[in-house]
């Protein structure tokens, strides 16, 4: 019998999936996502029923649309399957209960506005308001301290603009993170309260510096600012060499004025930006959420 739940459970996600990538692709072009129906997004072209069956059609299209033969985009198929897999994960951990619904309901909004901010570097603002309205009910239908998810909530949000508005110190009206970030925040903190939102910012800060490190670097390559690359790599083999191998003064210091001279250049390239490049912290946030949810 779980065997059969989980089959519908995959199935559900997959359909989902599909209507999420209608969200996402209307969300970002402004179009209505119920009307016109479904159509290919560069000839405009009315679908076929059979044309819109996840994962299968794109694979039976050969990644072709239909009529004008152009290349269909690689996310329908993948937001489809992680939509899937989201929705089996969550039976899996939680079962029929309130629990996998609401975690149903945060993987989905999560993966929405992770696509649209990788997408783009735009999020829609009014699905983190949603999903910190969930938030608030599922802390009340589960009988847990709705005031500890309320401050979750505060907490989530302020601590995210505090560090968004950081950029005002390095140069004026440069946030270090875009709006839409601090309502995610402020959502993940409804449904996990102070002690969770604490933890998941901080895996939050983990996965960014992984997701964001080889990006910046590669900017800074782009940029003509060699010295910072090389910085971090004097950065990066001290701090290695201190830890690993020799542990005395002088690796000490090797770390701590690479590190410093590393940080000086890295504000010496903000200050001379003419346009500011925004790397999107939502994926870091669903990231994060995955890890606290499933294996924490």
């Amino acid at each position: 019998m779980d065997n059969y739940i989980l089959f519908l459970f995959c199935i559900v996600g997959l359909c989902f999936g599909s209507f999420f990538n209608v969200v996402i692709l209307r969300s970002l072009s402004g179009e209505s996502i119920v009307f016109p129906g479904s159509k290919c997004p560069k000839c405009n072209h009315k679908l076929y029923p059979w044309h819109n069956i996840p994962v299968l059609s794109y694979i039976l299209l050969r990644g072709k649309c239909y009529f004008c033969k152009e290349k269909i985009s690689i996310q329908y198929p993948i937001v489809e399957l992680v939509t899937m897999f989201a929705f089996a994960a969550s039976y899996l951990k939680f079962g029929l209960s309130i629990d996998s619904i609401f975690g149903i309901i945060l993987l989905s909004g999560l993966i929405i506005m992770t696509t649209t901010d990788l997408k783009e570097k735009l999020v829609d603002c009014n699905i983190a308001i949603l999903l910190a309205v969930c938030g608030l009910v599922f802390s009340y239908l589960r009988v847990e301290s709705i005031t500890d998810s309320f401050l979750g909530l505060i907490l989530g949000a302020v601590i995210i603009e505090a560090v968004a508005r950081l950029g005002y110190f390095i140069k004026p009206k440069i946030r270090v993170m875009g709006e839409a970030d601090t309502y995610v925040a402020g959502a993940l903190g409804a449904f996990f309260g102070v002690n969770g939102i604490c933890i998941v910012l901080v895996y939050s800060l983990i996965a960014s510096v992984l997701f964001a490190l080889p990006a910046f670097l590669f900017n800074q390559y782009k940029n003509n600012n060699k010295s910072t690359c090389i910085l971090f790599v004097l950065f990066a083999l001290s701090a290695v060499i201190f830890k690993a191998a020799y542990q005395n003064w002088i690796t000490f210091a090797a770390v701590g004025i690479s590190g410093l001279l590393l940080s000086v250049s890295i504000l010496k390239n903000i200050k001379n930006e003419t346009k500011r490049t925004y790397l999107p912290f939502v994926p870091a946030l669903a990231a994060a959420t995955i890890f606290y949810i499933f294996f924490q």
